[in-house]
């Protein structure tokens, strides 16, 4: 019997192959989307937040929208299926609560406070009410499963909606989802060293399987971003964007965002291969800023 390693080694070696003999046909994203929105402003992670205004609350919205920057924010769908803005799965670090969003109910979740404030979860209902289309938004999907009922009710929200907003997500499927239903909305595929990311993986897992997983895995991504997804722009982490594989998928057209980037010498190291940023924990001086051409390479 072969080993759990062997067989994710002989599985890695059959899409490396894979990779280098498609290379050329992959390498290509979709469309470019249209820069005059979506590359033209800098993102407020989780909004414009600090020590009074707590992450992906209403009033660091509030915050965001004064300074002209565009929000980023985080869905997930609560035990009932509210959606809700919210970024980690669990709820211990905001509330101090334990358990996951999804094994809770709307009407459990609004008895919790964010950060010790008296501010609470808002739904993304309410966040549309707030924002009311004056900066676009960027919502991140959390999701680690398959596509569906989140996706289908999200799109519906936001197209009532009628502001600009543009999706991404770590999932492939999510991505997906809106590529096959609704190619209209600009999507985007999050992605990162998976060896640093260690969210992504089970707890425990043996850390030679989990190292050849993240290797398998960006081999993947890198099949999945160019041809089952088709996103129109890659939001990836700040300290790689000088990557080749990014730099390349800069070259062929597709738009790069750099995410997160928390002071200004990563800002600056941002735009030199980016071409638009995520941030938090300092303010860009411009509001919004058109990103400068640049010729990295």
């Amino acid at each position: 019997m072969f080993s759990e390693v062997s067989v994710v080694f002989m599985v890695l070696a059959a899409i490396v192959a894979a990779v280098l003999v498609l290379d050329r046909v992959m390498t290509k994203a979709a469309p470019p989307a249209e820069k005059t929105w979506l590359t033209d402003y800098q993102y407020a992670h989780r909004g414009l937040h600090n020590e009074r205004y707590p992450e992906n609350s209403l009033p660091a919205f509030a915050n965001a929208v004064k300074h002209g920057f565009a929000i980023e924010l985080d869905v997930h769908r609560t035990r009932d299926g509210v959606i809700v803005v919210f970024h980690d799965s669990n709820l211990k670090r905001m509330t101090g609560a334990d358990g996951k969003i999804r094994d809770y109910t709307f009407a459990e979740l609004r008895k919790l406070r964010l950060g010790g404030t008296q501010y609470k979860i808002p739904t993304l209902r309410e966040t549309l009410l707030l924002i009311k289309g004056q900066v676009p938004l960027l919502i991140e999907i959390k999701r680690k499963g398959f596509a569906g009922d989140l996706e289908r009710e999200l799109y519906d929200m936001m197209e009532a909606y009628g502001g600009k907003y543009a999706i991404q997500s770590f999932s492939p499927f999510s991505v997906r989802w809106f590529k096959k239903n609704a190619p209209n909305v600009y999507r985007g595929q999050l992605s990162c060293n998976f060896s640093l990311c260690k969210d992504n993986f089970p707890a425990g897992m043996d850390c030679v399987v989990r190292f050849i997983l993240s290797k398998l895995l960006l081999v993947v991504q890198r099949l999945g971003v160019n041809f089952i997804c088709r996103p129109n722009f890659i939001s990836y982490e700040c300290q790689k964007v000088d990557s080749r594989l990014i730099r390349r998928l800069r070259r062929s057209g597709a738009p790069i965002f750099a995410w997160t980037v928390r002071t200004r010498e990563e800002y600056e190291r941002a735009r030199q291969y980016t071409d638009s940023i995520i941030f938090e924990n300092f303010t860009p001086k411009k509001r919004p800023v058109l990103w400068e051409q640049n010729k990295a390479s």
